[in-house]
């Protein structure tokens, strides 16, 4: 970057998520990297977190993103849709300078400050590090020795053993290595594709043991849904088969390291997700169990019918016969009383003749 000209920008191209990808995206990592680093641009004393920089400071890192790359904010014709690619390019900036930042505090914790036993030897000249101001290494000093860091990092330890112990991606981002299979394989891939792509070797074994059982548990849910036993959205099968037990949590399976808020709305969404997910399997699971006794239920119902029809029927036909016979008795009377009275009329002739 040092031999641009004046003026001069690096082109970087972004995905539909937001996420850098193509020649330029390690080159605006790196760049950030390299903002946060000058405490000009990120101060080091007495700032615990990205967040208590000063305003000022990072719309300063912002524009020296845009004086060295073109990242499209200019691509829209409407005024509106120029607005809103400004702020999602902004915030990603910002999170990735916010990542940087905290990875570069970190490195000096684990190269300067836990290689030595006590404060004295990490504020020796020839333990500090020789890019950091003494003012700025004596404040980080005593601030990674507060009891509010110490409990921080213990949590932060915690977590990380929560993780599924690496990815093959390498250095190259979730976003690039998206990209990368869309050109491979000319179809957009999802997130459990880069996933699965993303935790096997080169000879399709997993990486880890972890990262085998959460493969074994993703493909064992996504034959139950091709099944129709279960209706759970890939992000709730992801959420499903993610270690348990992180309370905080940082993905990059859609981007340059994302937070997993990226990705799902925050961990907590992650966390709902999970809950949800294990709810609606439970339901299908009893909606099942429903069918199978509703299912028995109309067995019986059916027997129950079948009988009442055959009972109706008998019965039907032994009130035919009954009708039956009571009209040929019904018959049979008014004939003989026809006869009883033709009888009497000649009778009654025969008198009348005499």
């Amino acid at each position: 970057m040092a031999k641009m000209r004046p003026g001069e920008k690096l082109k970087v191209d972004f995905n539909m998520n937001g996420q850098p990808i193509g020649d330029h995206r390690a080159t605006l990592a790196n760049y950030c990297g390299a903002l946060v680093k000058d405490p000009l641009n990120a101060p080091l004393y007495e700032v615990e977190q990205f967040s208590q920089i000063p305003q000022e400071n990072k719309d300063k890192m912002w524009q020296l993103v845009l004086d060295k790359f073109d990242i499209g904010l200019d691509d829209d014709q409407e005024e509106e849709e120029r607005k809103k690619k400004y702020m999602r390019r902004r915030k990603f900036i910002m999170e990735s300078l916010n990542k940087k930042y905290r990875n570069f505090r970190a490195r000096l914790k684990s190269d300067y400050y836990d290689t030595e036993e006590t404060d004295e030897d990490r504020l020796k000249e020839e333990n500090m590090p020789n890019f950091v101001d003494k003012k700025d290494w004596e404040w980080l000093v005593k601030y990674f020795g507060s009891e509010e860091f110490q409990k921080k990092s213990q949590r932060n330890i915690k977590n990380r053993s929560c993780l599924d112990a690496g990815h093959t991606a390498g250095s190259k981002s979730f976003a690039q290595k998206a990209e990368d299979m869309y050109k491979r394989d000319k179809v957009m891939p999802g997130l459990l594709d880069v996933y699965e792509e993303t935790h096997l070797t080169s000879d399709k074994l997993p990486v880890t043991q972890m990262a085998s059982d959460a493969l074994n548990e993703m493909k064992r849910l996504l034959e139950q849904r091709k099944a129709g036993e279960i209706s759970l959205t890939d992000e709730e099968i992801y959420a499903k088969i993610k270690p348990k037990g992180k309370r905080n949590s940082r993905d990059r399976h859609t981007g340059v390291s994302p937070s997993i808020t990226s990705l799902f709305g925050g961990f907590s969404e992650c966390e709902k997700l999970r809950k949800e997910a294990d709810k609606a399997m439970n339901e299908a699971a009893e909606a099942k169990k429903e069918a199978i006794s509703a299912n028995e239920q109309n067995k019986i119902l059916t027997k129950k019918l079948k009988d009442v029809e055959r009972e109706n029927k008998v019965t039907r036909h032994f009130l035919e016969k009954f009708l039956n016979t009571i009209d040929f008795e019904e018959s049979n009377e008014e004939y003989d009383n026809e006869e009883d009275k033709d009888e009497e009329e000649i009778s009654g002739n025969d008198r009348r003749l005499e």
